[in-house]
Formats: structure tokens, sequence, C-alpha cells
């Protein structure tokens, strides 16, 4: 039986957009200025982090630059990327279409900073999102639930009546912590058996009524 939510909490790289190959790419150029040699682990520690956090991973792996310079890199980089078509994910403008017709509220959930969440909702060509929470509005990035709980705070309801869409690992922690009902769409090397959530292969010929009945 479908279970209308109160909200649908959307992630945003990796999730409505293909752009982690953006950073991935923006990465492997810092890491091959400093004579660094890109792997998997790297990759996948990568993967669904803050900026941030995402900068301390190139550092560890020997670049020699400050956070605060990684990210700036980071943002120039992908900015400059997201000026020109929306790399949707398969699914996920269809799906997300679907829940403002049935009156869904919506929001984007990403530990990508205002900038770049701005610039992306700017050049949707439907209201997307009710709201917007991003990295600059916590002071604890996913895998901790804040921006979660702040999402459900901000549209006046309960996190436990909202369902997020995820796919890396310290989203999907982030979301099932909040008490969400959680979608996953993650990677397909991601072992992720130690939380509770329903996993999906991709959000392409997903229906709301498919999303309703989490």
């Amino acid at each position: 039986m479908s279970r209308k939510p109160a909200a649908v909490l959307w992630d945003m790289d990796g999730t409505i957009l293909d752009t982690e190959e953006y950073y991935n790419d923006s990465a492997r150029g810092i890491l091959h200025a400093h004579d660094v040699a890109w792997t998997d682990e790297i990759e996948l520690a990568l993967n669904g982090g803050s900026l941030p956090d995402m900068a301390q991973v190139l550092i560890d792996a020997g670049a020699e630059l400050t956070v605060d310079e990684i990210v700036r890199r980071f943002i120039l980089d992908v900015s400059a990327r997201l000026r020109g078509k929306l790399p949707w994910k398969p699914g996920a403008e269809s799906m997300l279409r679907g829940l403002r017709a049935e009156g869904t509220p919506t929001a984007l959930v990403t530990m990508s900073p205002r900038v770049l969440a701005e610039m992306v909702v700017s050049a949707m060509s439907f209201d997307a999102f009710d709201i917007v929470v991003t990295a600059d509005d916590v002071e604890r990035a996913k895998p901790a639930p804040d921006a979660y709980e702040l999402a459900a705070a901000k549209l006046g309801v309960d996190i436990r009546e909202c369902i997020a869409v995820e796919d890396s690992r310290p989203g999907i922690a982030a979301a099932v912590a909040s008490g969400a009902r959680v979608v996953g769409v993650p990677l397909e090397h991601l072992v992720l058996e130690d939380y509770e959530f329903t996993r999906w292969d991709g959000l392409a010929g997903r229906t709301v009524q498919q999303m309703f009945r989490v």
C-alpha cells in the first residue's frame, strides 16, 4: 500500500546529477600536478564527502595544498562544467516532476556549497525544490544527520514521515540516522549491509507510486 511521504529529500551529486566524475576529474588534475597517482581507493574515499573532506583525502594522498585551496579548485572546475547542460541521472528529472505534479514537498540536501547548489537549481527548467540545504548550513557534514534534520524542520514536517534519496555511504548513513525512510541508488561496488534502506539499481523506469511504497 502506498504511504505518501510528508516530503522527499534529495541528495544532489551522484543521485540527481551525474557530477561525481566532474569532481574526480578535478581531483585527478590536482594529484597529477603533485605527482600523485590516482587509485581506486582515492576514488572511493572521495565518494559522498563534503568538499573539505574530499580536499583532505587529496592532502593525505600527497597534494601539497591547503583544504581551502583545493575546495576553491573544486568549485571553479565543477562550476565551469555546470554552465552547460545539466548532467541528469537517468530517471531523476521525471521522478522530480512527478513528485511536483503530486504536490509532494521536496528539498535538495547536499554537501556541495550553496554557490554550486544554487547554480544547479537555477539551471533547472522547473521549480524542483521547496528548499535547499547545503554544506554551508550545517556544522556537521554527512554522515551526520544534521542536514536532513534541518531540511525537515525547514519544511515543517516530521523527518520520520519523509523519504530521502541517496547514493553514497555517507549520505545513506546520514539519511538512516535522521529517521527518514531511505531509497539508496548506490554505486555497485559499495557494500552497505550495515544500513537498512530500500536499494534500487537506479531511478530510470521508477514511478512516484513506487517511491511512495518505500
